[in-house]
């Protein structure tokens, strides 16, 4: 169910709780990436969670009922679900708070109209004079600005519980920072209308309803039809993923800094849909079948570790880097002798930093040592106007199908962070060329470097590579991470062959041509309430490279065709073991 409402400044408002510091101005306005000012999600969900702690004790609730809603609807330290059975995913997700009229901000001499400043001094209580130095000045918006933003609840909350979240959402009379300034009052309307009673004359050009009408209106606007899943009528599809928001993919947390994957795993992509249409109602154990595949670019490009170019720009090539793909290029330098080095190319990539720090309810104070810093990936590309959009494929039931809707996805979801709209389409397989015919190609591309370098003084670079010249080359491009069922890593070629059931198929590694890159996996488990053990991987983009005879490679077609359509590794359903044989490379 989601909640639209607005936010009118009826008084100088600062952005952010505690400010943001500037260069020229002490604490300046926040703005997005785009130049529009914002309240964080997570800002409002803190005061409205305050204003639901305040009503409940003076309405003379206990300490452990108003913990025990709280923790219910605004969550707690940690994982955001203890039992999704028992909690059924009564999280409130809170969106930022963003100004209404965009297109007037736009203009610079509005924009100078619509934010002020103002200059401040800290006094000493004790002699009542001013404390030297302590003179700061501060952005503030103008009153009569409005924000808007939304709730999205669960469907099936009680009545009486959202009456009085509502209640206490129309009852917030301040936000951002400095309220004790006497700046930050605010008004607020639900669904267009304001709380009946708001003000004491009647206004025709004011729309007001009791708080009864407007929960009546939600839940009539939210009925929903539920359809008996089949265990066994799963279908497949393409998606494309367009991101709304900022996200927060963690790969590692540093203390307070959380480092953000450049990657969106369908195990992300799986796990959001569960949640989507657990919320309305559907089986779980069926949703659980559900599978993903990773989120990449529309072109489908994979970084791939074999991947090389010049370390630096080649002035006879245009001045750019010379970029080779050394499973068909044994080549360590480039003509004029600049040395070749990995070439990375992320899917996404950190574009800004989250800065946030833990105030103390009693005190009304940061706490020490809780200065947090958030790396996110935004919404957008380079080009501001250009939103990112990502690909894949995924499995689900065929009664559930629907054409479009929003997912959230990463971490701070419920802070502001990860919505997404995710499109279903019919499935279109985009391997256009048979896998017979792309082993043949990558075969000719490596028997011509051998060729090439015969007879020559760069004849030692290929020498254990003669004997094969005429064999098949198989190359196993990891499109995803595996997941490997071992407790250590040994023999990375031959444990790969034993996942693909390829052991006793006269197969004999590459070394050469093969690039692979292991890590550690973490994760946790948001149905069984419990932390993954860390996983051993494979990364994205390694290249395992192997020869064969042809007569030998004619009789392992089949299962090489069935590695491609299943995957390898553990955890498949969630897009992990993706893997793609004899990439087409060379040329554009």
């Amino acid at each position: 169910m989601k909640i639209d409402y607005t936010v009118e400044l009826l008084l100088p408002t600062i952005t952010a709780s505690l400010g943001v510091i500037g260069k020229d101005i002490d604490i300046t306005v926040k703005k997005d990436r785009d130049g529009y000012p914002i309240f964080n999600g997570k800002h409002i969900k803190g005061i409205l969670r305050e204003r639901v702690y305040q009503f409940k004790r003076a309405l003379g609730v206990k300490d452990d009922e108003i913990n025990s809603f709280i923790n219910n609807y605004f969550g707690k330290e940690g994982n955001y679900v203890n039992n999704i059975k028992e909690n059924n995913f009564n999280q409130i997700r809170f969106s930022n708070l963003t100004i209404k009229n965009k297109e007037t901000f736009k203009k610079k001499e509005i924009e100078e109209k619509l934010i002020g400043n103002r200059y401040g001094i800290r006094i000493d209580r004790k002699t009542k004079t001013t404390i030297p130095q302590s003179l700061f000045n501060y952005e503030f918006l103008s009153k009569n600005n409005l924000f808007v933003g939304s709730l999205d609840v669960n469907d099936n909350i009680k009545t009486e519980d959202l009456k009085f979240i509502l209640a206490c959402l129309f009852h917030l009379d301040k936000i951002g920072g400095m309220k004790s300034r006497g700046i930050g009052k605010v008004r607020v309307k639900i669904n267009d209308s304001y709380l009946e009673g708001e003000f004491e004359e009647k206004k025709e050009d004011i729309s007001t309803k009791s708080l009864d009408k407007i929960i009546n209106e939600l839940k009539k606007d939210n009925n929903k039809i539920i359809i008996n899943l089949k265990d066994d009528s799963f279908e497949k599809y393409n998606y494309t993923l367009k991101l709304e928001e900022p996200i927060v993919l963690k790969s590692k947390e540093l203390g307070n800094y959380i480092e953000t994957r450049n990657s969106i795993q369908g195990s992300t992509i799986r796990g959001a849909l569960i949640e989507y249409f657990y919320k309305k109602g559907y089986n779980l154990d069926i949703l659980k079948n559900i599978e993903a595949s990773d989120a990449v670019r529309e072109n489908n490009k994979i970084s791939l570790a074999s991947l090389f170019e010049t370390k630096y720009a080649i002035k006879n090539e245009g001045n750019k880097k010379v970029k080779i793909d050394k499973v068909v290029s044994s080549d360590i330098e480039y003509k004029d002798g600049t040395k070749f080095e990995r070439s990375s190319i992320p899917e996404l990539k950190a574009s800004g930093n989250e800065i946030s720090v833990k105030i103390n309810t009693k005190l009304k104070s940061a706490e020490s040592g809780m200065l947090f810093n958030t790396e996110y990936i935004h919404n957008t590309k380079d080009k501001k106007e250009e939103s990112i959009k990502l690909t894949g494929d995924l499995k689900l039931p065929k009664e559930i199908f629907e054409e479009k809707f929003t997912i959230y996805i990463g971490k701070y979801k419920f802070k502001g962070f990860g919505k997404a709209t995710i499109t279903i389409e019919k499935y279109n397989n985009s391997n256009k060329k048979s896998l017979e015919t792309r082993i043949n190609e990558l075969s000719n591309k490596v028997r011509k470097d051998i060729e090439k370098k015969k007879g020559t003084d760069k004849e030692k670079d290929i020498r254990d590579e003669i004997d094969d010249i005429n064999k098949k080359v198989i190359c196993f491009d990891l499109y995803s991470d595996m997941v490997l069922p071992f407790l250590d890593i040994y023999d990375a070629s031959e444990q790969f062959l034993i996942l693909a059931g390829l052991k006793d198929e006269n197969l004999k590694f590459n070394p050469r041509r093969s690039f692979i890159n292991t890590a550690k996996l973490e994760g946790y488990n948001i149905i069984n309430n419990i932390r993954k053990v860390d996983e051993l991987i494979f990364n994205k983009g390694s290249v395992f490279t192997y020869t064969i005879n042809e007569n030998d490679c004619k009789k392992i077609l089949g299962k090489l065709i069935e590695i491609e359509e299943k995957g390898l590794g553990l955890r498949k359903n969630e897009g992990f073991g993706r893997v793609r044989i004899c990439t087409e490379r060379g040329g554009n």
